[in-house]
């Protein structure tokens, strides 16, 4: 059953047909029935038999980038994925109304297929420690900025960890494919996400930065003399400079458009602490 908003709801049930193209193939076609919303909101609802349903899945491919699903000649849904080849099976045995037997359940199976999209997160990530601070960066090559999809699926079950107050031993696959990493593409801190559906994303960076510290040790002491008058001391002090690995994480929120190509300073500055903490 297909539901949508843009799926007419008809007064009374009504045969229909429903072709789904993909990018490079034939369009498939099948048959359906239209059915009325019965109060339900957000569009109307697509009956599709399950022999349809059966020889569909088994002809479409693991990735798939602008499948269409039409209505009668109307473009009511359009979907990109990836990793439908881990689910394939488990998803034809459900339609079967077979037990899948690959060791998964069906919703750890299904779990690996992951909505892709033409959205792109760019951008550079640095730490400045101080107004006149260098910049400095994550090493290239390294994978230090990380994105989480913030899904309804991924708010829903970082609401319930939170309310436990622990974290779990496993984080369910269905939840670990919101999570993305990238490599630092250069030595200004460049990363880059392609593919991405709309939506809202966390950007998080956690790499070490050098910061110089001043190190000092007493290493004698000058007594002073008037006469034979002692009148005090002075302690000889050694000055030197070091470089200590210091560890930072920060994080940015931001919202893609569909298809929309975003560019971001995912960056932790102390400058704006400068002008705001004193």
């Amino acid at each position: 059953m297909l539901h949508g908003p843009r799926i007419a709801a008809p007064p009374a049930a009504k045969e229909v047909s429903v072709q789904v193209q993909q990018d490079g193939l034939p369009p498939a076609t099948m048959r359906g029935a239209l059915m009325p919303a019965s109060g339900a909101k957000g569009g109307g609802f697509v009956m599709i038999p399950i022999g349809d349903l059966k020889q569909t899945m088994a002809s479409m491919r693991a990735k798939e980038t602008g499948m269409t699903a039409r209505v009668d000649g109307v473009d009511v849904f359009a979907l990109s994925y990836d990793g439908l080849d881990q689910a394939r099976s488990a998803m034809l045995d459900c339609l079967a109304g077979k037990p899948y037997t690959g060791g998964k359940s069906l919703a750890e199976a299904t779990s690996e297929i992951r909505l892709v999209g033409t959205g792109t997160i760019a951008g550079t990530a640095f730490y400045k420690g101080a107004m006149l601070a260098k910049k400095q960066y994550p090493p290239k090559g390294s994978q230090r900025v990380g994105l989480i999809h913030m899904s309804d699926e991924f708010k829903q079950w970082f609401e319930t960890v939170k309310q436990s107050q622990k974290m779990p031993d496993r984080i369910p696959e269905r939840i670990a494919k919101h999570f993305m990493f990238a490599t630092i593409l250069d030595d200004q801190g460049s990363f880059r996400f392609t593919r991405l559906p709309p939506g809202e994303y966390l950007l998080i960076a956690d790499f070490s930065y050098k910061e110089t510290v001043t190190r000092s040790e007493v290493t004698g002491r000058t007594d002073v003399f008037v006469g034979n008058q002692h009148i005090g001391s002075n302690d000889q002090v050694a000055y030197w400079f070091e470089d200590v690995k210091k560890n930072t994480t920060f994080s940015k929120t931001v919202h893609l458009k569909d298809g929309e190509a975003l560019q971001v300073s995912l960056d932790k500055s102390m400058l704006g602490c400068f002008f705001i903490c004193r």
